[in-house]
């Protein structure tokens, strides 16, 4: 094997599960590979070796009951929110939604049905406005007493637009 200058972050993982003893034997037996060809390894695993000493050296402090429940209640995992869809406010939203969506639907089925029924069924003002010239000289049509009478004077042109009045 070549020579290591430097270890990966997974074989010093390795080394600090070798030292706890959290290894099965295959990777016990791959470490120990390591530990036998590389200086770098053993100097390493003498560290983390120290370094352990040493933490078993500082003074341990009990803790109250009180402190580890204290420390896990405020730690504790809280749920996950509910879905979108379950939450109440989404609910309020969606019926709103489904309102606006009704309100606009019936006002264009009623704007189209107002469009169509006025372009199909005729307006009676439109009759007035084509015989409004006959209305306007309606008086004198009266006087005229007949229906004869005025076909004779039709035939004469006396309506012409461009007659005198």
């Amino acid at each position: 094997m070549a020579k290591i200058s430097r270890l990966s972050s997974t074989q010093r993982d390795d080394l600090i599960a070798y030292l706890d003893g959290e290894l099965d034997d295959v990777q016990t037996q791959q470490v120990e590979q390591i530990l036998a060809e590389s200086n770098v390894a053993r100097h390493e695993i003498d560290m983390f070796a120290r370094t352990w000493d040493m933490l078993g050296a500082l003074p341990t402090h009990k803790v109250s009951a009180e402190f580890t429940q204290k420390t896990l209640s405020m730690i504790a995992v809280k749920p996950p929110p509910p879905p979108l869809s379950e939450q109440a406010w989404f609910q309020h939203v969606r019926r709103g939604g489904i309102l606006a969506g009704w309100v606009t639907a019936a006002t264009i089925a009623g704007v189209a049905g107002y469009q169509i029924t006025n372009s199909q069924i005729p307006n009676p003002a439109d009759k007035l406005v084509d015989e409004l010239p006959i209305i306007e000289k309606l008086d004198q049509l009266q006087e005229a007493g007949s229906v004869e009478f005025l076909r004779e004077l039709h035939k004469q042109r006396a309506f012409d637009h461009g007659s005198a009045q």
